[in-house]
């Protein structure tokens, strides 16, 4: 018996990183694949869904993050501080659209997996894309602004890091910033959402350049910005989260500066006929990421990401090897019993 508890609670030898690892398509949506994780992009929008890959998704019990992005307007406001859906005005563009075509593609490297949605150009002749990355290995990755290097460390196999890049926006007059509308959740609303302690901008949170001055190292601090999904236990199983930095270039991709990003949570969306949705409450946010006016004809560079908490899923899988103990226990004292 002694000899059965230990083959029980042993995981399992976990399988070559890079075999693992592939890109799939399946009617028109993609999945990138991982040991660890699984991340389904949806067709036609940038729309993510995000689990464990040893986790079998028709076990309800086994939790499926979802994190869209569902529309993009213009902030009139005296502040980044989305106080009311009347500030919320201007160029909006519902970006599950049939008036936006998103194309997709894909590349399998050597330590990642990409994949990049590119909208059609919108009315205002600007152009949105999503890069999305997931290292298979952890790497840091730098960027030189002009002389400087900064520098991201992302965690493989558990993460996907994702690059927001709107090109060529041209702002309306009084105009004061840009929103996206973004919806995070559980896909069966069964995990709490918590917001980190920046996510309704306070006053330090939102002062251009001013806070975050010369901070190189722009590594992710999901207790700083971001939202998190916990279950019933507290225990944090998937986390949305971005950094306050967003880098502005000229036509030619020449770096110009940096600008801060600020985000509101709030129980409405950026279109009044879309309508409320499903109410605000612990299972469900809907967060505005606001970034200031920085200027027409630019391209303006963010980038947040989502990840999972293995040490979550690991708790999961142990109680799981333990409760199968008594059972194969009870197997071999038929067998035995059969035998003799």
């Amino acid at each position: 018996m002694i000899l059965v508890v230990v083959l029980s609670i042993v995981p399992p030898v976990q399988a070559d990183v890079q075999d693992a690892a592939r890109i799939e398509q399946s009617e028109g949506s993609v999945f990138l694949r991982t040991s660890n994780l699984i991340v389904k992009l949806a067709s036609g929008r940038p729309d993510m869904l995000f689990w464990f890959n040893n986790a079998n998704r028709n076990n309800r019990g086994i939790p499926v993050f979802h994190v869209g992005f569902y529309a993009v307007a213009e902030l009139f406001g005296d502040d980044l501080i989305v106080d009311s859906r009347d500030e919320v005005d201007g160029k909006i563009y519902r970006l599950n659209s049939e008036l936006i075509d998103w194309t997709l593609t894909t590349e399998n490297t050597t330590n990642a997996l990409h994949a990049t949605i590119t909208s059609s150009t919108l009315a205002n002749g600007a152009t949105i894309s999503f890069a999305y990355h997931l290292y298979l290995e952890d790497s840091v990755v730098t960027r030189d602004l002009n002389g400087t290097t900064i520098y991201y460390s992302e965690q493989a196999l558990n993460e996907i890091k994702f690059d927001i890049i709107v090109d060529n926006w041209i702002f309306s007059p009084e105009a004061t910033g840009l929103i996206f509308l973004v919806k995070a959740h559980e896909l069966d609303y069964r995990h709490r959402v918590r917001q980190g302690n920046h996510v309704n901008a306070p006053e330090e949170g939102y002062r251009v350049n001013e806070t975050e001055v010369g901070r190189t190292n722009r590594t992710h601090d999901s207790e700083r910005y971001g939202i998190e999904f916990s279950d019933d236990k507290n225990n944090i199983q998937g986390y949305f989260t971005w950094i306050p930095e967003v880098d502005i270039y000229d036509a030619e991709d020449n770096y110009l500066k940096t600008v801060n990003c600020t985000a509101t949570v709030a129980s409405y969306s950026v279109e009044k006929d879309i309508g409320d949705g499903r109410t605000i409450g612990v299972e469900v946010h809907n967060i505005l990421l606001v970034y200031p006016n920085y200027g027409d004809g630019l391209k303006m560079v963010h980038d947040p990401l989502v990840g999972l908490n293995p040490a979550s899923y690991a708790v999961s899988a142990s109680w799981s090897a333990l409760l199968a103990i008594p059972v194969i226990g009870f197997l071999i004292l038929i067998v035995r019993r059969r035998k003799n």
